[in-house]
């Protein structure tokens, strides 16, 4: 990676203590004043190790002490947040770190976060994700340069950042987690890889290659996909016509970037992909329905992707003020909840701190002026906060708010909490908000 591209930008090193993230430090630490960027480091304890998790943190501290770097320390219990949100410790760690890395990006104190994933963590993640039934997409793996997130050693082997830590006699970490084998990642670690290494010479090095071909082999395909795209907008709001085509790796491309539009991230399955590639062979007007209101309906010229407009007036709610009894708000009735409960029509299950959610706080729909403190940092407009969200534009006036009567804005209800009232370790009320469609 050519790191002189970062000349004036803030890069800050999420730090574990590790061989490969002591490497990656102590590397950009050399470039620092050559390539013109400043350095930061980010260290995440994720409370799971007990004293050995203790001790690598102080080993950060004094190593980022001795190299004159500024280090931020974030701490969580994992496990615990593991058995609240029913995943495994892998994810709860994971999204602990994602939301760390998140809130440093959001505050400005830094324009990057650098991770020292290298190739042999490029072979494993392929792996795993084509073990798990991934298509081309995900078998492209990672990216050097992914929006903030940055990985300049992705392209060195495991054997050169052992290498370079000989070299310059760093000390580093051992965490004895990654030597477990229940863990899927250090199965595929510590068997797997190895395995395929003694079957097949550089099998490392040529997954690592793959998943490179894979990036842009589709990147290619979406670019023709693109080509069977319209969008066009009326009073009835935006909608994005796909072209009929019967070669379905440019037809499913296609749709992702429709119903994406649309504002649809992550909920979509295979199964919607299917239903709206059926109607292609069904009669003009048949339809199929997707997460968050949106329907797909088959037209002369291919299937066309928008929001549902209401068949019927529906009348809302007057403002109530906010209890855990929730809110008939008319199109959508959301309830409150002490426990875990699903997600419904693709709208989120939010989560929040009941005890931060002031008494003056109700239940209404949004008015001019509504301000909402972004989760993990900075206040936009409530109008600005949806088109950035991409929250369908005729949910935005049936959306159930919580806030005050004027002004701020706690929780979007299907979207959003505000940074005011999330969930932290001091959390001992927790409340999680659903909202269901009524019509």
């Amino acid at each position: 990676m050519d790191l002189k591209k970062f000349s004036g930008k803030k890069i800050c090193v999420a730090v574990s203590g590790g061989a490969d993230s002591v490497a990656l430090l102590h590397y950009l630490k050399s470039h620092e004043s050559e390539c013109g960027f400043s350095l930061s480091a980010v260290h995440c304890e994720h409370g799971i190790r007990g004293e050995e998790s203790l001790a690598d943190m102080a080993f950060v501290q004094e190593l980022c002490k001795k190299l004159e770097v500024e280090l931020a320390v974030f701490a969580q219990d994992c496990p615990s947040r593991a058995e609240r949100e029913k995943v495994s410790l892998e994810t709860a760690a994971r999204n602990f770190r994602r939301e760390v890395f998140a809130r440093i990006i959001a505050e400005k104190k830094a324009d990057f976060i650098a991770t020292a994933h290298h190739q042999n963590d490029e072979a494993e993640t392929v792996l795993f994700r084509i073990a798990r039934g991934a298509a081309l997409t995900g078998a492209s793996g990672m990216k050097e340069e992914d929006g903030w997130m940055i990985r300049p050693l992705l392209a060195w082997k495991k054997a050169e950042i052992v290498a370079y830590i000989t070299a310059h006699g760093l000390d580093f970490c051992t965490d004895s987690t990654n030597e477990d084998v229940a863990f899927t990642r250090n199965r595929l670690r510590k068997e797997v890889l190895p395995a395929l290494e003694n079957a097949v010479d550089g099998a490392v090095e040529n997954i690592a290659r793959f998943a490179v071909k894979a990036a842009e082999d589709d990147e290619l395909l979406y670019e023709y996909a693109r080509g069977l795209l319209r969008v066009s907008d009326d009073e009835d709001g935006r909608a994005y016509t796909v072209a009929f085509c019967d070669k379905k790796p440019l037809f499913y491309r296609a749709c992702l970037l429709a119903i994406k539009g649309l504002g649809i991230e992550r909920d979509y399955t295979t199964a919607h992909l299917d239903g709206a590639y059926a109607l292609q062979s069904s009669e003009r007007g048949a339809k199929c329905d997707l997460p968050k209101g949106v329907e797909a309906v088959k037209n002369e010229l291919g299937i066309v992707f928008h929001v549902k407009t209401l068949t019927k007036k529906v009348e809302k709610s007057a403002p109530k003020r906010f209890s855990m009894d929730g809110f008939d708000g008319g199109r959508y009735e959301v309830t409150l909840s002490n426990e875990p409960v699903e997600e419904v029509g693709g709208w989120r299950v939010l989560r929040a701190d009941a005890d931060k959610i002031p008494p003056s706080a109700v239940f209404r729909f949004r008015q001019e002026g509504d301000v909402i403190a972004r989760f993990g940092g900075g206040t936009k407009t409530l109008k600005k906060f949806f088109n950035e969200e991409k929250t369908p534009t005729h949910e935005r006036e049936y959306l159930p708010l919580i806030a005050e009567p004027s002004g701020d804005v706690y929780a979007v209800c299907g979207v959003e909490i505000s940074e005011k009232i999330k969930v932290d370790d001091k959390t001992k009320n927790r409340v999680y908000i659903q909202i269901k469609r009524k019509d």
